[in-house]
């Protein structure tokens, strides 16, 4: 650790010395070699810088709030002082807004665990650190020089403190307005607790394991240390002491650290995109530099040059600054070969991934051509199938159809037969119905011709009693002659009707209804006989002399 910020025998002691004893500014040979043995102190080299951490993804995480500045241990309580000029005092407030406003919003490049608080570190390429943690209203901010254990500024929401060393040289409110000395005094006791803090937490942060800040936790708090940051710069603005060390120092200032700017709006750039993307790709690479050379003697328009001498000793140290700068530049030259090779390296990796990420669309794309390919494939296997499934439906319904058909013929064919027999069993059961009512009225003919015959012969019984009675005897037997050659006679005809056509049929009923008709006449005219003989019998007259009989008619069956 370099004795430049802790011992008031360095070039601080020298101010507060001048200050208190009211000495003029180009102060005393011994504070002139005290000036020297911290400018060599401080060139026997820099710890290394530690190298950023990638961002982590992931869900935001809750943060835990730093002790109070009252519940902060004191184990030393730093002394009062102030600068020679006043406008001097600006130059911590200055530089720390200098880095700030360098830093702007890009993330931090580590964050580390004391056990209860994770504080944020950024490390410039100048060699300035910022640590940051959360305390109730904001944050509390510690400011280093390069190769401090120390802070040369701690600002919390209310109050920014200066250091020097361990002395409190400046304490400036929210606004930037630089408090009165006598109002240091009752700041003394926070401010000594802050000193305390601050050095702890860059000893551990040296002991303990660094790791990338959760990325959803700074995109929460990023607008909240942005805008602390714009507070600074509108009270700079407001702050006529503030401009005019701002404006003296402006150059050398600005020339300082535009590369540090360029390369935080780079990182800030990346985040966004980054944060865009919703964090699901990879985390941006942080920006790598080498860590700073040892400044041979504090920068001008850092520390106010509250030093004098000789000339010789003034052309070693524009010699030592000359050395420094020309160290810087080298160190700046390696740093962007180490970037533009770092940029190559992205570059290739992303070619790299651009490439995979083609191949995987290729394959993609090619996987998706075999789907379509399979799936046409499938469609065309699936249509060949329905349509030879709707052929061979289609002639399943053309076979069913020809059987329907055939079935249809077969059964209009029974149906004309069936019609057909039935017509022909209609007609011949007319026929027989015919036949049958024929025979029957043959048979009613003959049964009344055989009622009429009895009753003519119970009435020739009866006239001719016993005389007749042979006669009757004789026309009995020669009638039932008749019957049996009459029934013969219709027993041949209904065999020969069988045999025979409806035409004959129709002949033989009519010629037996012509015989039928000759018998009734024969019948009626053997009855008018009958009954002639029978008045003839009952009238009284003389017995005439025997007679034959007449001979009767014929039928035409009759022999």
């Amino acid at each position: 650790m370099s004795d430049l910020w802790k011992r008031p025998a360095m070039v601080t002691a020298s101010v507060i010395a001048l200050a208190l004893a009211g000495c003029s500014p180009s102060g005393t040979t011994a504070d002139q070699a005290a000036s020297n043995a911290a400018m060599a102190n401080m060139s026997a080299g820099l710890p290394a810088l530690p190298a950023a951490v990638p961002l982590q993804p992931g869900a935001p995480t809750a943060l835990a709030a730093a002790p109070p500045a009252d519940a902060l241990p004191a184990t030393r309580r730093v002394r009062v002082a102030q600068v020679a000029r006043r406008s001097d005092a600006y130059a911590y407030l200055d530089r720390a807004q200098g880095v700030a406003h360098a830093i702007g919003d890009a993330p931090p490049d580590y964050a580390y665990d004391d056990g209860r608080v994770s504080p944020w570190v950024w490390q410039t390429s100048l060699g300035d650190s910022r640590y940051a943690e959360p305390v109730d209203g904001g944050y509390r901010y510690y400011y280093y020089q390069p190769g401090a254990d120390t802070p040369y500024l701690v600002r919390d929401p209310r109050y920014s403190y200066a250091y020097s060393g361990d002395d409190l040289v400046a304490v400036y409110d929210a606004g930037g307005d630089l408090l009165p000395p006598n109002d240091y005094i009752g700041r003394a006791d926070i401010a000594s607790r802050y000193y305390d803090r601050a050095e702890y937490l860059y000893e551990l942060s040296r002991q303990r394991e660094h790791r990338g800040v959760v990325a959803a936790n700074w995109a929460a708090r990023r607008a909240e240390i942005a805008a602390a940051n714009a507070q600074w710069a509108e009270a700079q603005a407001r702050q006529a002491e503030w401009q005019a060390y701002r404006q003296a120092h402006a150059a050398q200032e600005q020339a300082a650290w535009e590369q540090e700017r360029e390369r935080r709006a780079l990182v800030a750039q990346r985040f966004a995109a980054w944060q865009q993307q919703g964090f699901r790709s990879p985390p941006p690479q942080p920006v790598a530099y080498l860590p700073p050379a040892p400044p041979p003697q504090p920068r001008r328009g850092w520390l106010p040059n509250w030093f004098g001498g000789d000339a010789a000793r003034q052309a070693q140290d524009q010699q030592r600054q000359q050395q420094f700068r020309q160290q810087q530049i080298a160190q700046q030259q390696a740093a962007q070969r180490q970037a533009q090779m770092q940029a190559r390296i992205q570059a290739t990796q992303r070619q790299q991934q651009q490439q995979a990420a083609q191949q995987q669309q290729q394959q993609q794309r090619f996987a998706q051509q075999q789907a379509q390919q399979r799936v046409a494939l499938q469609q065309a296997q699936r249509q060949l199938a329905e349509q030879q499934a709707r052929q061979r439906a289609a002639q399943q319904q053309q076979q069913v159809a020809q059987q329907q058909a055939q079935q249809r013929v077969v059964q209009q064919q029974a149906q004309q037969q069936v019609q057909q027999r039935a017509r022909q069993q209609a007609v011949e059961q007319q026929r027989l119905r015919q036949q049958a009512a024929q025979q029957q009225a043959q048979a009613q003919v003959r049964a009344r011709q055989q009622l009429q015959a009895q009753a003519a012969q119970r009435a020739r019984q009866q006239q001719q009693a016993v005389q007749a009675q042979a006669q009757v005897q004789q026309r009995a037997r020669a009638q039932q002659m008749e019957r049996q050659q009459a029934q013969r006679q219709q027993a041949q005809q209904h065999q020969a009707e069988q045999a025979q056509a409806r035409q004959q049929a129709e002949a033989r009923a009519a010629a037996q209804l012509r015989e039928a008709q000759a018998r009734v006449q024969v019948a009626q005219q053997q009855r008018a006989q009958a009954a002639a003989r029978a008045a003839e019998q009952a009238r009284p007259h003389p017995q005439p002399a025997p007679q034959h009989e007449a001979p009767r008619p014929r039928t035409p069956h009759e022999g």
